[in-house]
């Protein structure tokens, strides 16, 4: 049987630092007055709300009027009610805030802001029993060491030395495919960029009913054929992600709240990125066919335990962080 184990409480990651503040705790548990159906005024109103979510405006209208409800759905009386409430919730990221962008080298950039993405996944409520804030040591019965979840891997211990006593480690997990369309009209292409949180446990993380998964940039495609692909993809990723490439973690970490309803004091890192072959060698830079892990020499067999690690000072974007 696995045992939990942590270090020291001075030495510690994910400490609270005091309770949630802002829009955030407002609808929370821990405040006053408390209402999980927000911004419905009860579970009742929510339901309804729910059941007329695929219904067309006409539909709608004519239920709410029929009576069959025996009116008793206090929040909206019409559709245009419901739709004005769900437009009025202010918790999310919302339509208006994509940010476009435009370049020469990678052409029109469509994308959020990540931090406010990472914010939004770590203080979202149905996460509450699923997150975990710090590292932890699982072993069984013979202390043999067990690896489950994110947070009893060897990666968010070594991180954490490097950080503060009770520092919060928010790992970014990042997943790209390029998909393709139709045919039919001139060979399209979406080239889509999701992010999630290490925090967030694994059941609930691939379960995609969940939606743990947020889709954070549309990479612009080059046209088929062209010579500028992978300078146009790492820079689009670059303008994307820059924000946590130019986080200083020896400096202030980033207050945030969080969904069991307290602050800390959180340092998001680059984790790992989700995809297949020809993503990883689009992001390693290397030839197709070579591994995207190390060097090895020619005419060796393939194994990382006799090959040298992958030389990245090539005046190049450093992903090596992502594939370690």
């Amino acid at each position: 049987m696995a045992h939990r184990q942590v270090v020291g409480v001075e030495n510690a990651g994910g400490r609270a630092y005091g309770k949630a503040t802002g829009l955030y705790n407002k609808h929370h548990k821990y405040s006053e007055q408390w209402n999980p159906w927000h911004p419905f005024q009860s579970a009742h109103d929510f339901q309804q709300a729910q059941s007329f979510s695929k219904q067309t405006k006409t539909w709608i209208d004519q239920d709410l009027r029929s009576g069959q409800d025996y009116f008793k759905i206090i929040s909206f009386q019409s559709a245009d009610a419901l739709r004005k409430l769900l437009s009025e919730l202010n918790f999310g990221l919302g339509d208006d805030s994509w940010i476009e962008d435009h370049s020469p080298i990678f052409g029109t950039l469509y994308y959020w802001d990540i931090f406010k993405c990472i914010q939004f996944l770590l203080a979202y409520l149905p996460f509450q029993e699923h997150l975990d804030f710090e590292p932890v040591r699982l072993a069984d019965s013979e202390s043999s060491r067990i690896y489950s979840e994110m947070n009893t891997g060897v990666w968010w211990w070594d991180k954490l030395d490097q950080l503060p006593a009770g520092a919060t480690i928010v790992p970014v997990i990042c997943a790209s495919d390029k998909t393709h369309l139709i045919k039919f009209s001139g060979d399209q292409h979406a080239w889509p960029l999701y992010l999630t949180i290490g925090n967030i446990r694994n059941d609930i993380r691939l379960t995609p009913t969940k939606h743990t998964w947020i889709l954070v940039g549309m990479i612009p495609c080059p046209m088929k054929g062209a010579k500028t692909t992978h300078d146009a993809w790492h820079s689009a990723i670059g303008t994307v992600l820059s924000p946590l490439w130019n986080l200083d973690i020896t400096g202030p970490a980033l207050k945030w709240n969080c969904a069991d309803g307290f602050q800390r004091q959180c340092d998001p890192l680059s984790a790992a990125w989700v995809g297949d072959y020809t993503e990883q060698v689009m992001i390693a830079q290397v030839s197709y066919g070579s591994c995207q892990m190390c060097e090895s020499p020619k005419g060796a067999w393939m194994g990382h335990s006799t090959c040298q690690a992958l030389d990245n000072s090539r005046g190049q974007h450093v992903y090596s962080e992502l594939l370690d």
